[in-house]
């Protein structure tokens, strides 16, 4: 007997590296299809801009402006399609290259600019806009049209309750060594497992069929954007949940200038909603609550007020779904996050950030760190007015729910990165428009 030896969850680069070209299988078409529908509708959006430009085209300067519409848009496509390409499996819509437009038209102002050249808003927007919509539908076209993963799992398949929520795989489960290797895309192996010597020699060959052999923990993480609790280990977690220092900085200058420019809608609303509190029952506008941030260093955080004045005299307590504690306005207000708007002073202060896994409350925050293992991990980084696991995950009214939701706490944390913040945002408009998850 041989036991495989692997890191469940952290950064292995050779396991990744297989990961990325697997992926290459999993398109029907051989043709680059999806690099070609974009190189299609960026020089759609540069003839809408021309078009738009009409006579000036025969400028100089107008001539340079298209001509580096299409070079930096060229080039900011190649750059991020060739980016971390195991994320195409996470992210379907892979919405960090939506960005790809804005760059483009950012760069080519700036340009301009310098050279005091020609310039047309109208042109940028009719640019940023078709080629943006055009990247999105794309992505939903192609990956709706791609076939589903093969995908073998060499028993003992103790994570196979894993793969239930997954779409467009089909998950094998084998005893004993399949007698081919091209009906597999990939071998999902468990690491902490023992595998006989006609496993690991069906397991070599199939490598050189294509067929890649990845660990459960890494597909699994890769497949539904979480972290289950019992793949992580404590020296590896606190390795991997440590958060990415280098992105700390720049992600506190974000929140700086994301808030300084967004006071002025924030103020507005705030004296909106604050005379419809005071409309509803009379009561306080705002609702102070101590609750744990970063390193675990507990904080006031600021909510317009939801619940009636005495909902908390018995205790703390998680909300529920029609909870007669709320105000007459209060279930709308949770609903499209309205209440979370005052927050942004925290932010101001530096105690939140404007994404990070969502503060708790002491208590509970005492019970969890109890109750469930590494719960503490989640303070590695800034909690936030919205967050990764609030958006895909929704409220937790219990400790069951905590635990599920904790694994997608994780998975921003070990994933702490501009690219995983932009999702975060998407996912934030949607859960707004949605109301998803609201309690």
């Amino acid at each position: 007997m041989l036991k495989t030896n692997s890191d469940p969850v952290g950064k292995n680069e050779l396991t990744s590296s297989l990961v990325d070209l697997t992926l290459e299988k999993r398109r029907l078409p051989k043709l680059p299809w999806l690099f070609i529908l974009d190189i299609i509708g960026l020089f759609l959006a540069s003839g809408l801009a021309v078009w738009q430009i009409d006579d000036a085209l025969l400028e100089p300067q107008v001539r340079v402006f298209v001509m580096l519409l299409i070079v930096f848009g060229f080039n900011t496509r190649v750059f991020l399609g060739h980016m971390k390409s195991i994320e195409t499996l996470l992210n379907k819509t892979r919405l960090i290259l939506l960005l790809a437009p804005a760059i483009a038209a950012i760069s080519t102002i700036t340009v301009q600019a310098l050279g005091r050249s020609y310039y047309s808003g109208v042109v940028i927007i009719i640019f940023v806009s078709f080629w943006t919509i055009w990247l999105f539908i794309a992505r939903k076209i192609y990956y709706h049209n791609s076939r589903a993963l093969n995908m073998l799992l060499i028993s003992p398949a103790n994570f196979k309750s894993e793969f239930d929520a997954v779409d467009n795989i089909n998950l094998s489960v084998r005893l004993d060594p399949p007698k081919d290797f091209s009906n597999w895309d990939v071998a999902i192996i468990d690491p902490s497992e023992q595998y006989s010597i006609d496993w690991l020699q069906w397991l070599s060959h199939a490598d050189m069929y294509g067929v890649r052999t990845i660990s459960a923990p890494l597909v699994i993480e890769t497949l539904t954007s979480r972290i289950p609790l019992d793949m992580l280990h404590g020296r590896w977690a606190f390795e991997i949940l440590k958060g990415d220092s280098s992105y700390r900085i720049a992600k506190r200058f974000l929140d700086l200038a994301a808030t300084i420019l967004a006071s002025p809608f924030i103020l507005l609303l705030s004296a909106i909603v604050a005379i419809i509190i005071k409309l509803d029952d009379g009561g306080p506008i705002l609702f102070w609550q101590e609750r744990i941030g970063l390193n675990g260093k507990p904080f006031q955080i600021v909510k317009f007020r939801t619940m009636r004045t005495n909902a908390e005299e018995n205790g703390a307590a998680f909300a529920s779904k029609n909870d007669s504690r709320t105000t007459k306005m209060g279930p709308l207000m949770r609903k499209f996050r309205i209440d979370e708007v005052p927050q942004f002073w925290n932010v101001l202060k530096g105690e939140m950030s404007i994404i990070g896994p969502r503060p708790e409350q002491r208590e509970f925050a005492a019970q969890f760190a109890e109750e469930i293992p590494l719960y503490n991990l989640r303070h590695n980084v800034r909690p936030g007015i919205t967050g990764w696991a609030q958006t895909v995950y929704g409220y937790a009214s219990d400790s069951d729910e905590t635990r599920e939701k904790l694994c997608h706490d994780f998975y921003y944390v070990k994933h702490f990165s501009l690219e995983l913040d932009i999702r975060v945002v998407y996912h934030t408009l949607i859960t707004i428009l949605t109301g998803f998850g609201a309690r």
